[in-house]
């Protein structure tokens, strides 16, 4: 993986080499192994390179073809190389001497802005055509890299990170307020908008193009919610998800050094690390597997229908893989406040679960002490192959096949004790109920947490923002209410959290993080299956639970609940509570109150509870996510914005 820089002026100016060099030294830390800088008239591109494939040796980029004054920069991994060298009819012998980014500029000076469509794979990218003065940038459809941008009539600047474009001159470093407080309201992503004013994103799947100093933005791949797969039998559907998932993570698994995986107790990472271990096995390669576990003897309370301790059946997957290297990774004493400051630094934004962060660094650093320069995850898993299909239950009732949503209810309920009637019921009849009935249902039910129970802006924040418009449907948590369509309902989940800023951060640890759940042709294809296949018989997820009988221990297999990751993060955190205090007095200190609401978390801070958790989903809401969130948004204002009342 590289990190990815440049600056293009469209008047007769030369970029100045000084503010490329403070540009690449900002992005070093995103790409260790080797720098480079390249003018070239009045363009020029950086790149800084973290080597993780074999072919990385041959990276020399940025790269010039001079007969067409083209100069590109490339950040990513190309899993489609053989497919694209035959379009380009590249001998096999040839390719194999090319570095991914060669090959990318090959298929640019063969179809242009046409061939990110063809490239398949994590990717950013930057080219930049002399000739008309044309410049064009472009994002993977699932947004794995990441790729920013700033423009003015005169000049546009990209870099990988906003940090690399807060070294232009004339570009401020100043907090978006809209970002911010969607971000505390638990808002998706949408538009081009970052976390720092002016500091634009390019979306995940889209290209924007700048020439003569006008922009345009169009998006080059769109998934089809509507898109519908017919296979002949309910076993077709079993070993066409199959050959998905062994072609998403056997692309994955080219790297230059050892490959370690994050496994969970769940189904999305499961199917990975036991995929990978199985292909690796193949070529007398082993696996690397971290698991994430509380401190020993750890007994406290947990919400209803999860699992503090993941690695019992971690342990049974990987007892059933001899090339499995499993390690349990535990992070007793570690506060979720620990390197909050780090971690807003390597992301350029506020982390959106300090609790997970701690884990995933814990586990990220014992892999790079192990050797490993890859890690796979299963980050995108619930909005694919193991999508649970409940919405079919609403389809059914509308569709008036109420005998087969009778059935389906009484089994799943039977079958799965997360699921009681009255649940089901809202599950699917909330799609179709006003606005209003839904909130009073749901209200009575504890299926809705209103803006007060999680969202740690100050009451003049949100006023200033509008809230009230901004969030849908008189402020309930879009995520909380059914949904009728399951593909539109999957689309949102892939789109409404970018990737891009986390997946850098991990290459800052020295590893790149890959997911083959979110393989573009493996989310298309799961998109396109019946619900039917997804809920059948009481069973969610029921295709990849086919698709792993044998592969999958039952421990994961037929778990009737869920893992709760950093279980024991609040000992840490209430070991930590005067630092907590500290950090909340600085943030006061520093006018961070113009965005938070300093005193509600003062209060939960003096409310801490002396030992009794035994309500954990609502000390859940009140420190794991508002507190925690608040402070997380609070360190990256305070970053962006010292003392700036």
């Amino acid at each position: 993986m590289s990190a990815i820089g440049g600056l293009v002026y469209f008047d007769e100016r030369r970029p100045e080499p000084a503010i490329l060099e403070r540009m690449q030294a900002a992005l070093a830390p995103y790409g260790r192994d080797a720098q480079a800088i390249r003018i070239s008239g009045q363009a020029a591109m950086l790149r800084n390179l973290l080597r993780t494939t074999p072919e990385d040796s041959l990276d020399v980029q940025p790269l010039v073809h001079k007969s067409s004054g083209v100069l590109m920069t490339f950040d990513g991994r190309l899993d489609n190389r053989d497919e694209l060298a035959e379009s380009l009819s590249i001998r096999p012998g040839e390719v194999r001497m090319m570095s991914d980014s060669d090959l990318a500029l090959r298929a640019c000076l063969q179809w242009n802005e046409d061939a990110v469509s063809r490239m398949l794979g994590d990717f950013a990218i930057a080219c930049f055509t002399s000739r008309d003065r044309k410049l064009w940038l472009a994002r993977d459809p699932m947004g794995q890299r990441p790729l920013y941008w700033h423009h003015r009539s005169d000049r546009f600047a990209f870099a990988t990170m906003p940090k690399g474009l807060l070294t232009v001159p004339g570009i401020p470093k100043a907090v978006c307020q809209a970002t911010l407080h969607d971000f505390m309201c638990l808002l998706p992503m949408t538009g081009s908008e970052s976390f720092f004013k002016d500091i634009h994103r390019v979306q995940p799947g889209q290209i924007v193009t700048v020439k003569d100093g006008r922009l345009e933005k169009r998006q080059f791949h769109r998934f089809d919610a509507k898109r519908e797969l017919r296979l002949g039998s309910d076993e077709a559907y079993v070993e066409a998800l199959q050959a998905e998932i062994q072609r998403s993570v056997a692309c994955r698994l080219r790297s230059s050094q050892k490959v370690a995986s994050q496994l969970s107790s769940g189904l999305d990472s499961g199917t990975v690390s036991a995929t990978a271990a199985n292909l690796l096995e193949k070529d007398g390669k082993s696996l690397m597997a971290y698991t994430a576990v509380p401190r020993a003897g750890f007994d406290g309370p947990i919400p209803p229908n999860w699992h503090g301790d993941e690695g019992p059946a971690a342990q049974a997957l990987a007892a059933m893989y001899p090339n499995i290297k499993h390690r349990l990774v535990r992070t007793t004493g570690t506060s979720p406040i620990d390197g909050l400051e780090g971690a807003v630094e390597a992301m350029d934004r506020p982390p959106l679960n300090l609790c997970n962060l701690v884990w995933v660094r814990a586990i990220e650093n014992q892999a790079v002490k192990d050797g490993a320069r890859v890690i796979l995850t299963g980050t995108k898993g619930n909005a694919s192959i193991s999508y649970t299909g409940l919405p079919r239950l609403p389809q059914l009732l509308i569709r008036g096949k109420w005998l087969n949503w009778l059935q389906e209810v009484t089994a799943l309920h039977k079958k799965d004790r997360r699921f009681g009637r009255r649940r089901l019921v809202l599950q699917s009849i909330g799609p179709y109920l006003p606005a209003f009935a839904w909130r009073h249902l749901a209200k009575r039910s504890g299926m809705v947490w209103t803006l007060q129970d999680y969202c740690p802006a100050a009451p003049e924040f949100l006023e200033r923002m509008q809230s009230r418009w901004r969030l849908p449907r008189g402020g309930r948590d879009p995520h909380l209410r059914p949904w009728s369509n399951g593909g539109k309902m999957r689309i949102h989940m892939l789109t409404g959290t970018d990737m891009g800023d986390y997946n850098a951060a991990t290459n800052v640890a020295g590893l790149e993080a890959r997911d083959p759940t979110a393989d573009v042709r493996l989310v298309e294809f799961c998109l396109a299956v019946p619900e039917g296949q997804y809920l059948r018989d009481g069973q969610i997820s029921w295709l990849l639970r086919r698709a792993m009988q044998g592969r999958l221990p039952k421990d994961i297999l037929d778990s009737q609940s869920k893992g709760y990751q950093s279980a024991d993060w609040y000992e840490a955190l209430g070991a930590s509570l005067p630092g907590v205090s500290d950090t909340i007095a600085g943030l006061r200190r520093d006018g961070i109150d113009r965005y938070l609401d300093l005193e509600q978390l003062e209060t939960s801070l003096a409310d801490w509870p002396a030992g009794d958790w035994e309500q954990p989903g609502k000390n859940e809401r009140r420190f794991r996510i508002k507190m925690l969130r608040g402070l997380s948004a609070g360190a990256f204002a305070q970053k962006t914005e010292p003392s700036n009342r």
